[in-house]
């Protein structure tokens, strides 16, 4: 069953009209017609409307695809809620819907309780009609939004009471709200040692997709080096001169968590760990992500792979979005130790901890394998 359906004061109704039956036989025996005409015409209102409220509702189908959106920290969006009904008309009704508070509505007062926001929309359907309600929203706090509760209030045509439908599946719209971006201290150094994408002019590497000139050949050049049609131009041999690439790819390992759970300052780290992605997707370098968050498959936390570009940055973003502080953790030195044994280390790493000492034996192997930086709150971190 779709819709659980709430009736409110439908036992007074039939109490009504059996008290009416009861007036309309008094009245035939004393021969009062008028009266009995207005009990029937009244006996039949009321008739009517109990037959209108045992199957409105019936035939009205909610629209629940999955549908997740994803909104930057102030930025806007929508609930788009479809109903369709081929069933008995709605007149007046009212759509209660509550959601969680990353998202607040644009522009109208809301009631919150807790985590909750609770928002009341007119709604109104004909028979045989498709009616889509659009709610402008804005993201108001990193997380997940899911509405977690939908009901319609169908009011009586005439008279007091109304029916409450209350939409029983899991509604599968989602909005997720990115953490904010803002702008962090971040360094990272190309390796001259690994080839790569990233130019340096002291690298001993050579991109051979990327020829930026050719010069006079020497007899120590290669003979596949040699630029043909540059030599019949020149009249003489030249030789293709490449850019000289190195290799950078970075690792931020994020510890959130404490003996009693997650951090107190979770977003403010979340908020600084973003900025590093949006750095990262900026300058074209590839990173990984691992959080100490407990996670189903492979990695038994939350990885993201190294890689670079939109889609990188954007699954970024989505892992740290569904960061909740009652995620279940695990110790950080387990999750450093676990990529120690089953991931090669990039050529930099940033551990974002505020207990440096839980990963102090990882520092110390860690230091001759890969430009390290152990970045703390900011309360301990050492004046620029």
């Amino acid at each position: 069953m779709v819709w659980i359906r709430h009736d409110h004061d439908t036992k007074n109704m039939k109490w009504v009209m059996g008290l009416l039956m009861v007036l309309f036989f008094i009245a035939m025996a004393f021969l009062q017609f008028t009266a009995a005409a207005a009990i029937v015409f009244v006996l039949a209102v009321i008739s009517l409307q109990m037959l209108y409220f045992k199957h409105v509702g019936k035939k009205l189908a909610f629209q629940n695809d999955r549908i997740r959106r994803r909104v930057l920290h102030g930025g806007d969006s929508s609930w788009q809620l479809v109903f369709k009904n081929d069933g008995m008309p709605i007149w007046g009704g009212q759509l209660k819907i509550w959601f969680h508070n990353a998202v607040e509505p644009k522009g109208t007062k809301i009631t919150s309780y807790g985590d909750l926001v609770e928002m009341d929309l007119p709604f109104t359907i004909g028979r045989n009609q498709t009616v889509e309600i659009e709610v402008p929203i804005t993201g108001e706090r990193r997380g997940v939004s899911r509405i977690k509760k939908m009901e319609v209030l169908i009011p009586h045509p005439f008279g007091e009471g109304s029916i409450t439908l209350e939409y029983q599946p899991t509604i599968l719209h989602e909005q997720l709200v990115f953490p904010k971006l803002r702008k962090s201290p971040f360094r990272y150094a190309p390796s001259r040692h690994k080839p790569g994408q990233f130019n340096l002019q002291h690298s001993l590497f050579d991109d051979a997709f990327q020829p930026i000139g050719t010069r006079d050949y020497v007899s120590t050049d290669q003979f596949n080096q040699i630029h043909w049609k540059a030599s019949v131009r020149m009249q003489n041999y030249q030789t293709k001169i490449f850019s000289r690439v190195a290799n950078e790819s970075m690792l931020f390992a994020l510890n959130i968590s404490t003996l009693y759970g997650t951090i107190h300052n979770m977003e403010e780290r979340i908020e600084e760990l973003a900025s590093y992605i949006e750095n990262c997707f900026t300058t074209g370098v590839p990173y990984a992500i691992a959080v100490n968050i407990r996670s189903a498959g492979k990695m038994p936390y939350l990885y993201l792979a190294a890689g670079q570009g939109q889609k990188q940055r954007q699954q970024a973003l989505e892992l740290l979005s569904v960061i909740s502080k009652n995620s279940s953790t695990l110790p950080y030195r387990t999750m450093l130790g676990h990529l120690d044994m089953h991931t090669e280390l990039p050529y930099t790493t940033y551990l974002l901890t505020d207990e440096p000492q839980e990963a102090t034996r990882f520092i110390t192997i860690w230091s001759s394998r890969t430009e390290l930086t152990v970045v703390r709150n900011r309360k301990e971190r050492d004046p620029a």
